[in-house]
């Protein structure tokens, strides 16, 4: 418990909940505009049109309020990535770790006190970026005149399912920062290799060999949140995505745990 008190704390601060939540809300607003106005009738997007493009009749079948998720994981997923690997690496930059250590000596306790506090942290962060997807879905429809009757049709279901797709992607892109950051012991390097991979990397790979990017994390990711696709069914994806979380937690405890600590 004084582990997880005392990284929240120092977690809970404007530089943190400025720039996780106001830039995750940011990114609700602007992918869902984009995704409304970008809509055109058909049932499947025109040429031309790729990830992110979604057609009227998706929009206004059941759960298509959720439409804006799959897009807005990634640009939110790399926030958290970047706001847990500096809420790591800071504390090695700053030489803070070896005075925590000394104080409070349980390695692994300390470690998952600070995934505790953050996975807090971004719990809250998930929360208030998909209210705004939803809170915005209806108006947007409206301004773009889609007809959303179908969405009462098992609202609670698809928002709840919806809720915890994106909520464990999310988590799990948070990790990666968190394992990177262990690995690294460097901000920048931690983010900017998380970054370079599941954004550049994997979409090389997926053009050499197309049907790995599926099983890849980035795209395990993706899908998670996209309700599954014809490749890689929902419980497929989920069991993916849980078993790249485990990973990093467990590289992240063993590096941190048996790796010497310097000032």
């Amino acid at each position: 418990m004084r582990p997880f008190r005392s990284e929240f704390i120092r977690i809970w601060r404007p530089a943190f909940y400025y720039g996780g939540y106001g830039v995750m809300v940011f990114f609700a607003a602007l992918v869902s505009v984009f995704i409304y106005t970008a809509a055109k009738s058909g049932a499947t997007p025109p040429p031309g049109k790729g990830v992110g493009f979604a057609t009227v009749g998706q929009i206004a079948s059941p759960g298509g309020f959720l439409t804006a998720l799959s897009t807005l994981s990634g640009p939110a997923g790399v926030v958290l990535l970047a706001v847990w690997a500096m809420a790591v690496a800071t504390d090695y930059s700053t030489g803070l770790i070896r005075t925590l250590v000394q104080a409070y000596p349980h390695r692994m306790k300390l470690l998952a006190g600070k995934i505790a506090a953050l996975g807090t942290f971004s719990l809250l962060a998930t929360t208030i970026t998909f209210l705004v997807v939803v809170f915005l879905a209806r108006p947007l429809a409206r301004l773009e005149g889609i007809k959303v009757d179908a969405w009462t049709t098992d609202f609670a279901s698809h928002a709840l399912k919806g809720y915890f797709d994106f909520t464990v992607a999310l988590m799990v892109w948070g990790l990666f920062g968190l394992m990177l950051a262990v690995l690294t012991r460097s901000a920048a390097l931690a983010i900017g290799i998380g970054i370079g991979y599941l954004l550049v990397v994997e979409s090389l790979i997926a053009i050499v060999a197309p049907d790995a990017k599926k099983y890849l994390p980035g795209g395990t990711l993706t899908t998670l949140v996209s309700g599954g696709t014809p490749g890689l069914s929902w419980g497929a994806s989920l069991g993916l995505v849980v078993a790249y979380g485990v990973i990093a937690i467990v590289v992240s405890l063993l590096v941190f745990r048996t790796r010497d600590i310097v000032a």
